[in-house]
Formats: structure tokens, sequence, C-alpha cells
């Protein structure tokens, strides 16, 4: 079947909602990684040891788990197949991410490079279409210490963590 130029519109819409939850969780833009969600919406990551918790939950999980550290995060999500069947989806989104944290070790940070799947349930609601739930796959997950010098983490800082490019 061919794609008609709504269905173009609605894959866009949908996408609209996969890099909200990335650029929100990666920039800590929490309004717009909210705009990613139903208010109702859950989250699994069982390989990862995470059950079945909220959107709410899992911010509160990140930032507990990861801020006092932080020093960046990038998720880049790749080829999305996508499932529509009227206000309702499925989309599978290949996705990696890096994260750095910094240590108690000078010029040492912590680095996870992974890679998996999204596979998300989406709604359309009144404000656009929303993540009702989502299930993290992960294929693959490294991590290591890496040497940086003690400018490149605070331009990193600066430039990243510190900075806001939302207008």
């Amino acid at each position: 079947m061919a794609l008609t130029v709504d269905d173009l519109i609605t894959r866009e819409e949908i996408r609209d909602a996969l890099n909200a939850y990335s650029q929100g969780l990666d920039q800590r833009n929490w309004e717009l990684y909210d705009q990613a969600f139903t208010a109702d919406a859950s989250f699994e990551a069982p390989d990862e040891g995470i059950d079945k918790i909220t959107a709410a939950e899992l911010q509160q999980l990140l930032q507990s788990n990861n801020d006092t550290t932080r020093l960046s995060g990038q998720h880049l999500l790749h080829n999305t197949h996508f499932t529509m069947r009227g206000d309702t989806a499925r989309t599978i989104t290949e996705v990696e991410w890096v994260t750095l944290q910094t240590t108690d070790k000078p010029g040492i940070i912590f680095e996870v490079r992974a890679g998996g799947m999204y596979v998300d349930d989406l709604v359309k609601t009144d404000a656009g279409w929303r993540i009702q739930h989502r299930k993290l796959v992960t294929k693959n997950k490294s991590t290591r210490g890496v040497n940086y010098s003690s400018e490149r983490i605070e331009n990193i800082r600066r430039h990243s963590l510190e900075a806001n490019y939302f207008l």
C-alpha cells in the first residue's frame, strides 16, 4: 500500500514525540521530555533491571542515579519502522547512546556506549502523538574509563551540560 501525504505527516508527528524523549533526556529539558509521553505512560527495560514504571518515575530514576556526575548524553535515533492504525501506532526504532559521567579520578571519564531498540506504543491525543508505553531492548553495552583533559571536560560542561539552546 502506498503512503499518503497524511501518512507522511503522521510519521513526522510521531517522530516529534520520539525526538522529544531523546532531546529532553539528553539536554535535561524535562518539559520537552514530558511532551513525549501520555500522562499515564509506562516504561520498561527488562534486560537493564527496570520493571514497568511510569515515565515520571523513570525521570526521577535518571536524575537520582546520574545527575550528580553527569557530563553529557546522546541518544541517537536511527531507522524507525511504523505500524499505524487510526489513532494508535507502534514504532520500532534502533537507538545508540553514549553517556559520560565524571569520576573521582582527575582526567578520567566513565563512558557508556550502548545500542538497542525502542519499541513504542503511541496514541494520538489532543496535544499530538504521545508515547503510551516504551520498552527498551538493549542489544549491546560497553563501559570504560576514558582520558579527558580538564579543559575538554570544562568545555563539554559549559557548552553542553550548562547550555540551553531551546527557544
